[in-house]
């Protein structure tokens, strides 16, 4: 099974008090930091890295490993939305995987253990797979590749709930006991 991963980090960060969202500092690390090394560290064959133009100036402060690849969402004031649509476009130009697991570049606290425990059901025939805590939608969430093509309606900064509101019978839900897959950075 093919499983690529996409952080998405070219938000606003509008909500946050502290500077540069993706820079605030976590145990001597930048939160973004945090994402890329789960990420690198659950060894997906590819990822991506999505960005806004402000990570020209910002890029030195990150170590990112050679099989990230980073893309520039010049539209990142529209929402979420436009970029997961920029990464699935890039992506099916490549070599469409069987899921792309969603990763939000502000949420550091996911553990390792979490991410394998949804990656678990990734079955080709799951369609959304995501996990929740007491009825909250959490990340990473994986999407299947029936699914991309209507990533392309999503609109504004809901992501796939929307295709979920739609498609209710997408879901899969993976039940969580602890915060990780829903605590983000937002102060």
């Amino acid at each position: 099974m093919k499983i690529y991963s996409i952080i998405l980090a070219a938000g606003k960060g509008s909500r946050f008090s502290k500077g540069v969202k993706i820079l605030y500092k976590i145990e001597k690390y930048p939160m973004l930091q945090h994402v890329v090394n789960l990420v690198h560290n659950l060894r997906f064959e590819k990822n991506f890295l999505i960005v806004n133009p402000m990570w020209k100036k910002i890029a030195s402060k990150f170590l990112l490993p050679q099989n990230f690849t980073v893309i520039e969402n010049k539209d990142y004031v529209s929402g979420i939305s436009s970029s997961i649509k920029i990464a699935i476009s890039h992506i099916n130009e490549i070599e469409v995987p069987d899921y792309v697991t969603i990763f939000l570049g502000d949420m550091p606290f996911i553990k390792e253990s979490s991410v394998k425990k949804i990656l678990e059901h990734a079955d080709g025939k799951r369609k959304i797979i995501a996990p929740f805590y007491k009825e909250k939608k959490g990340f990473p969430t994986l999407i299947h590749k029936t699914v991309f093509s209507e990533i392309f309606s999503l609109q504004g900064d809901k992501g796939v709930k929307q295709i979920i509101e739609r498609h209710p019978e997408y879901l899969f839900k993976v039940e969580f006991k602890t915060t990780d897959v829903i605590k983000d950075v937002d102060k």
